[in-house]
């Protein structure tokens, strides 16, 4: 009989703790599946549309493009992307866009990839849906990500990502950059949304 309470009380406090995880993060008894079926349809377009291949990605990274690798801040430092220009390969995981819009919107307009780890892994898709929401355009995705960025023998680098924007354009100390006369002329030439 004692066994018998005793697991009806683990019982009641696993189903308790649950219920309070589950309003903490705001999570539905019952799943959206017209919600999840649309987020399915709208990643399928993606990768139907704007995935690219090796040759686009590397040609999209030689003439400058934005990298943003959408992996969690424990993986870009392990390794990401070194693309030798200004900005360096950046770090948003899809949940942390927010934070990081002060410097991202110094870079609408400008050409951008994201990738995250595999085939297998849509935080690039969650981002670019994300980021089209403020605004940005002119996006693309390299849906093998990380693992096609080693198996190309592309050059990596690690560590944190710590670039805080651009200086202001008019400091008379800001080094000019070899990717500035590229950018300037994609947003002459690129439409405004």
């Amino acid at each position: 009989m004692r066994s018998a309470i005793r697991i009806a009380i683990i019982v009641l406090l696993a189903t308790g703790a649950a219920f309070v995880r589950a309003r903490v993060d705001n999570l539905p008894w019952i799943p959206d599946v017209e919600a999840i079926e649309q987020q399915q349809q709208a990643h399928q377009r993606l990768r139907e549309t704007v995935g690219i291949t090796l040759d686009e990605f590397r040609e999209l990274v030689e003439q400058g493009a934005v990298v943003i690798d959408a992996r969690p801040a424990e993986e870009f430092e392990q390794g990401h992307l070194d693309t030798g220009s200004v900005p360096p390969c950046l770090n948003v995981p899809p949940d942390t866009l927010e934070d990081n819009l002060d410097r991202l919107m110094q870079l609408q307009g400008f050409p951008i990839v994201l990738y995250c780890t595999s085939l297998t892994c849509d935080f690039a898709e969650e981002l670019y849906l994300d980021m089209e929401r403020y605004g940005f355009f002119n996006m693309k995705i390299y849906f093998p990500g990380w693992e096609g960025i080693l198996q190309a023998g592309l050059p990596t680098t690690s560590g944190p990502d710590t670039w805080t924007g651009f200086d202001e354009p008019n400091d008379p100390n800001r080094a000019p950059d070899a990717n500035d006369a590229v950018r300037e002329a994609q947003m002459r030439d690129e439409p405004n949304g």
